[in-house]
């Protein structure tokens, strides 16, 4: 979604209706602020599962994020290491998988899709 918090309001209210909201942070106090905020306010429109992803990550950053998932009652699915390869891609305007299929931003993000599609998307379609 776009940046800002206004989907998670009551009088925007859009994602009240997920089953499942990630939330993207980095190990920094404005970061987590922010995702602090953003927990809260899903929480109060009744998302009950609310998934981390540690993004830009970088030495010693893991047990900050594993910190604040613990103090916050949310797993941390995902770390997805720093990587000049997505800067890269994004200065050009293309898709990092296209660039660098094979860098270590890419192998997480394909790990987290799978993580995604075996706890989460099989959970919904029993439901169903």
């Amino acid at each position: 979604m776009e940046a800002g918090l206004e989907h998670l309001s009551w009088a925007g209210g859009t994602l009240r209706y997920v089953d499942l909201l990630l939330v993207v942070v980095e190990a920094q106090v404005k970061v987590l602020l922010t995702a602090e905020r953003t927990i809260a306010l899903a929480r109060q429109l009744g998302i009950s599962t609310i998934g981390l992803v540690g993004n830009r990550v970088r030495p010693g950053d893991q047990a900050v994020l594993e910190a604040f998932a613990g103090d916050h009652g949310c797993e941390l699915l995902a770390l997805i290491p720093a990587d000049d390869a997505i800067i890269s891609a994004d200065q050009r305007g293309v898709c990092p998988v296209d660039l660098a299929p094979d860098s270590a931003a890419v192998a997480a993000i394909t790990e987290l899709a799978g993580v995604l599609e075996t706890r989460f998307m099989a959970a919904a379609s029993a439901a169903v």
